[in-house]
């Protein structure tokens, strides 16, 4: 049991530190405010990676009638 959040607690941490690496070097760092709203920004563009794409209603069945 110790070893799964050992492991949980890496990937964790590890997700965390990519987040502010790619937060850093995307947007850069001029103050904490902005690095904050640029960091929020990033997780929501990953949140969307997640989301399904909408896709619209097909019509193919009434070209028939």
């Amino acid at each position: 049991m110790m070893t799964l959040l050992r492991k949980l607690f890496w990937v964790a941490l590890f997700l965390v530190f990519t987040l502010g690496f790619v937060t850093l070097f995307d947007h850069g760092f001029v103050t904490t405010n902005q690095f904050t709203v640029d960091a929020k920004s990033e997780v929501n563009d990953l949140i969307l990676l997640w989301r399904p794409a909408a896709r619209p209603k097909d019509k193919s069945d009434d070209l028939g009638k």
